[in-house]
């Protein structure tokens, strides 16, 4: 692990002090209190949405500020209708199988936020973590710094108002690549949200602290033989255009069915996509990926600006580039994520092939992510949901909303999880149900289970056990030389 400088220690053990606190104090709030905090700060969430918005396309420099202010408008509303209901505080029972269950909130929580949806995805970890009596220490992307730091600002003032433990909300005004694996590693922390590159995801995992890291997305988009191709062009347009595509589930190449792949190129050309010629890809190609690596410079950057940089005159009225493929192959830079409003399109004979393509793109990049698929065939739909290696497939809707959870019965998130395969420990999109973890209390399956519901734990008075709480530091290394001692015991006798 980095050692961060000493200035900067100090920083953030006040900062984590402070949350640990807050922690400690909120962990006994009862579920009116905490439903009033997050109510408040989503209003205020609410409310702020269009001068963030605003703050984060001028400090970043790419996305629509219009879309940034439907996202975190949408998140911050979205976010009551979908689990302002939610109890995530009380204990509830299961008369069934005799079992008494309680929330256990995580404690502190370390968020890494990304440049391409700050606001929207700090408001989602920021409510997700009130609504479970967490405390939540946030790391923005340097590129979005000053954005966050407001943003967090707000959220702060609007839960103390609210009754939340001051402290609950926290940010890291000065985020850098030591201070952030520091804090990672460190023991105040009791669960880490990732997401970002995979180097912040595989930073996360190598910390020791329990984490939830998300992969990159790469979506396929397979247009059948049956589907309905003017719907399946507005969706596809809108999707890809959506912040300029700086979401993960953005689709990132269009496969098309031959049959149908010429009236589909027309379609998409008639709602503003500019269909690149041979020469026009080439060129495209190599200010995108120059010496094959990606050019950031492109991320949430307009269609129009980017063709421009690449030498390609397009209309005025262009909001997205087609760059035509001739295979799925890694050597093919745009089978690659691209945060850009640049969609590659590949026709193939069959849908069996679009199957195997699909297949393909997301082995190379995506696994686990996302896909689309525009099909009136439930049997394509099963198939294509059953062969591609991916967690969630939007059907007939643009995957940048649809598989976020908006327009579609998936959680509303800004985290995508990647499962196993995608190397997350997360499958699906994340929601405030994976801040909190259940206590068990069982009775014997043949007892007579008592009424519970009517009953709330007494509040503790104090501490009957005299030192320190389980899981400070001190107790912490105890436990340590004691698992030392005893291990050094059990080779002494082997070697014995």
């Amino acid at each position: 692990m980095i050692t961060p400088e000493p200035e900067l220690s100090a920083l953030y053990d006040a900062v984590l002090d402070r949350a640990r606190s807050a922690a400690k104090a909120f962990s006994v709030f009862d579920r009116p209190k905490v439903d009033r905090i997050v109510r408040a700060v989503a209003e205020v969430a609410h409310q702020n949405s269009r001068q963030l918005a605003q703050k984060a396309a001028d400090e970043t420099g790419f996305g629509v500020f219009e879309d940034k202010v439907a996202k975190n408008e949408g998140l911050s509303a979205g976010f009551m209708r979908e689990y302002g209901n939610l109890d995530l505080v009380s204990h509830r029972t299961d008369s069934e199988k005799k079992l008494v269950l309680d929330p256990i909130p995580a404690g502190v929580i370390f968020a890494v936020t990304p440049s391409t949806s700050p606001v929207a995805n700090l408001y989602f970890k920021v409510l997700s973590s009130l609504l479970t009596r967490n405390a939540i220490v946030i790391s923005p992307h340097p590129a979005a710094v000053k954005t966050s730091i407001e943003a967090a600002r707000i959220l702060s003032r609007a839960a103390t108002d609210a009754g939340a433990p001051e402290g609950a909300i926290q940010i890291l005004e000065e985020p850098s690549v030591p201070l952030v694996e520091a804090v990672m590693g460190d023991a105040r922390v009791n669960l880490i949200l990732a997401t970002g590159g995979g180097a912040v995801v595989q930073a996360a995992y190598r910390s020791g602290t329990p984490a939830i890291g998300v992969g990159p997305g790469n979506a396929p988009v397979v247009v059948d033989d049956t589907a309905n191709l003017e719907q399946a062009a507005d969706e596809i347009c809108a999707s890809k255009a959506f912040d300029n595509s700086v979401l993960c589930t953005a689709e990132s190449v269009l496969i098309m069915v031959e049959p149908i792949a010429s009236r589909m190129k027309e379609l998409l050309v008639r709602r503003g996509a500019y269909l690149c010629r041979p020469d026009e890809t080439r060129r495209l190609r190599a200010y995108m990926y120059p010496s094959g690596k990606f050019n950031t410079e492109v991320v949430g950057r307009p269609a129009r600006e980017i063709a421009k940089k690449a030498g390609i005159s397009v209309p005025e009225n262009t909001q997205l580039l087609l760059a035509t493929i001739d295979s799925i192959r890694d050597d093919e830079p745009f089978t690659h994520e691209k945060l850009s409003p640049v969609l590659a399109v590949i026709t193939v004979e069959d849908f069996e092939q679009a199957l195997t393509a699909a297949a393909s793109l997301v082995d190379i990049v995506g696994v686990g992510h996302s896909a689309v698929i525009h099909s009136e065939d439930p049997q394509h739909v099963l198939d294509y949901s059953h062969r591609i290696p991916v967690h969630r497939v939007a059907v007939n809707i643009g995957g940048s909303l649809g598989n976020a959870g908006i327009g579609t019965g998936l959680p509303l998130t800004m985290s995508i999880g990647t499962g196993f395969v995608g190397g997350s420990s997360l499958d699906e999109n994340l929601s405030p149900e994976r801040f909190v973890q259940w206590k068990r209390t069982a009775y014997p399956v043949g007892a007579k289970f008592p009424e519970f519901s009517s009953l709330q734990p007494t509040p503790a008075t104090g501490s009957s056990v005299p030192g320190i709480a389980l899981g400070d530091d001190a107790v912490r290394e105890e436990l340590r030389r004691l698992i030392v001692e005893e291990l050094r015991g059990l080779v002494g006798q082997s070697r014995g």
